[in-house]
This record gives structure tokens, sequence and C-alpha cells, in this order.
């Protein structure tokens, strides 16, 4: 075994105890995975929505360090959406691995003609799985020849860990029209707050670090429409236990292209010694028919860290299908009678 793979092991081996204690697996394209940080997003665009996204993180380092997300939510009736999502997250050639899937909910307390407010809860099952046998410890070292030795590590009764873990969110959004001349023309913005592993379930192989700690998003976007252009800034701050990341910065949509340029922070305050990476998206959406769009995102992580040597950044590419004016139930949206309805400007339809 070469001598970098091993090193790599060593250093996964000293960072699992404290995997309970670590952040979420995080993407870096959050505005296309909305439900993924907080329930309430759950069908707020309405009509059916798909969403698949896939990370590949520091792909130069030997092993494998990838998540994925698949998920599709749909207004059930006027206010009431249901979504469905599920993950899975690889870490070290398979060392550890991650897969969930959780059910979310959301209504829609407040609707007038430009504002919307709308509440959400999710829950779910996951699994984590740990293979021993692919670890090299310190003890099966040779310093001169590499690894030799069997190791006196005795494993943990488990290897398996599955628990239920519940979350919560709120979000709201308002369209702003000018009535002034210019080039602005439009604007819509949604708010969020969200708030995971309620319960603290017990997330851990070895005793000492038995669960999981609460996680607080908060995540704010506008969409601007000025002349032909879509300019979407956007920010999101996520902070579990001592660990914390923000992320801001804008897309540009000249349709059907768009691109955008990000930056990742370990600290709200956005000091240069704290910034994590640099990242720019690159993205394409058509229009199909019968109200149907596609969208195709990629983007790619450039680290500024201490680790930009090692890595070679992080890539991310994520797939979104939108179906509008579609309700799971038709018959009892035609019979709903409401009293206002939110309309979402027709130039951000699909952009969001």
């Amino acid at each position: 075994m070469g001598i970098a793979k091993t090193t790599y092991r060593l250093l996964f081996l000293i960072m699992l105890p404290l995997s309970s204690f670590g952040q979420d697996a995080n993407f870096s394209q959050f505005f296309n995975n909305p439900v993924y940080y907080n329930p309430a997003t759950t069908a707020m665009n309405g009509g059916y929505t798909v969403r698949l996204q896939a990370r590949n993180l520091w792909a130069p380092i030997p092993g494998r360090f990838n998540s994925y997300s698949a998920g599709f939510e749909a207004e059930m009736i006027p206010r009431v959406g249901l979504g469905v999502l599920g993950f899975s997250d690889v870490a070290g050639e398979g060392l550890l691995r991650t897969v969930g899937g959780y059910l979310s909910y959301s209504y829609r307390a407040v609707e007038t003609k430009n504002f919307m407010w709308q509440l959400g809860v999710t829950g779910g099952i996951i699994n984590k799985y740990v293979d021993w046998s692919q670890f090299t410890f310190s003890d099966q070292l040779h310093e001169v020849q590499g690894e030799v030795r069997s190791s006196n590590f005795i494993p943990p009764n488990s290897n398996n860990v599955m628990y239920a873990d519940f979350g919560a969110g709120t979000a709201i959004r308002f369209n702003h029209t000018s009535k002034k001349s210019g080039p602005y023309r439009r604007m819509m913005t949604t708010i969020g707050f969200g708030i995971h592993h309620l319960n603290q379930p017990t997330d851990a192989f070895i005793l000492g670090f038995e669960y999981l700690p609460i996680k607080y998003t908060g995540h704010l976007k506008t969409e601007i429409l000025v002349e032909e252009l879509i300019l979407s800034p956007a920010v999101i701050y996520e902070r579990q236990n001592q660990f914390q990341t923000f992320s801001a910065g804008m897309a540009l949509l000249v349709k059907p292209i768009s691109v955008g340029v990000w930056f990742r922070n370990r600290s709200y305050t956005m000091a240069f010694h704290n910034y994590d990476s640099f990242i720019f998206v690159l993205g394409t959406q058509l229009p199909l028919k019968d109200e149907k769009s596609v969208r195709l995102t990629y983007s790619i992580d450039f680290t500024l860290s201490r680790l930009r040597s090692a890595s070679f950044g992080s890539h991310e590419l994520s797939l979104i299908m939108n179906f509008d004016n579609r309700y799971v139930m038709k018959g009892k949206h035609r019979k709903q009678k409401r009293r206002s309805t939110y309309r979402c400007p027709d130039e951000f339809m699909g952009s969001y």
C-alpha cells in the first residue's frame, strides 16, 4: 500500500470519533436543493419538481468522498405540499457510508397576491455503516517497510447505526414590481430558517460520542429582473455545534445560460483567513412543452484553505425538472376556493 494512501486512511481514522460532532454533508449549489436545508420550502414553487444532485469532494485524494441527493416535491392541494428526499454520503473508500430518506410536509399559512409564508416539518430514517476491516492502524506500520503487521485494535461491537431524525423550518417569499420607469422591473425574495436533528439522535459507533448536535440554517435568495437579465444574489449560513459555514455569491441568468460566482467561508464575518473555497457555477435552462422546464448546473470549488495543494477542488452537478400547474389531488384543487392566489412572475418560472 502506498504511503500517501496509508496516510489518508490514518487521517480518516483520527477524524472518525469526531464525526458525530461534525457537519452534515453540504452542497455548493445549495440554491438548487432548498428542501435539504429547509423543509418549509417544500412545493413552494407549486407544481411538481424533481431534483438530482451529485458532489465529488477532493477528487485527487485517495478514497471516495461523494455525496448524492434525489428529491421529489409536489403541491398536493392548495397550501399543502409533500416531498420525498433521499441522500447518500460515502467517505474514504467506503469506510463510512451514510444513507437516508426523509418525508417533508409544508403548509402555506399566509398567501396573498405578492406574499406567502410557509411552515414545514420533516422526518426520516438514517443508516450509517463503517467497515472496520478496511482501516489501517498505526501499530500495523513499519517505519521502513510500510504496512507489514496485524493490528491489536479490537473493533467495537457495532458497525451499523440506524436512527430516526426530525427537523422543522419556516420560509417567506414576496414579490415587488417597480412602478417607475427604468431597467429594474421586478424582484422576488425568499428568506428561510431551518432546524435539523431536533431529537439529537444517537449517531456513533464509539461510546462517548453519542448524539448528533442540532444544526441551524438560515438562507436568503433574491431574483432581480433588470431588462432581460435576472440577477440572483444569495447567502446561506449553517451552524452545527462548533462548526459553521457561510456562503455568499450571485448568479446571472440570461436565458438559457446562467453563470455564478460564490465564496464559502468558515465564519459569517467573511475574514480572509477563514475563506474555504471559491465556487464557479455554469448552467443552462431549457423550456419544454406543456409548462415544463429542465435545468442542468455544474460547479467547481477551488479550495483556498491549506488543503488547496492536495485537494484540487470539488465538482458538483445538479439536474432540476419543473412541471408547473400540476396537483396530485386535482379534484380537490378545483373545488377549493381561495380569496387570493400567490402569483410568481412568469419571468422567474424555473429560475429558482
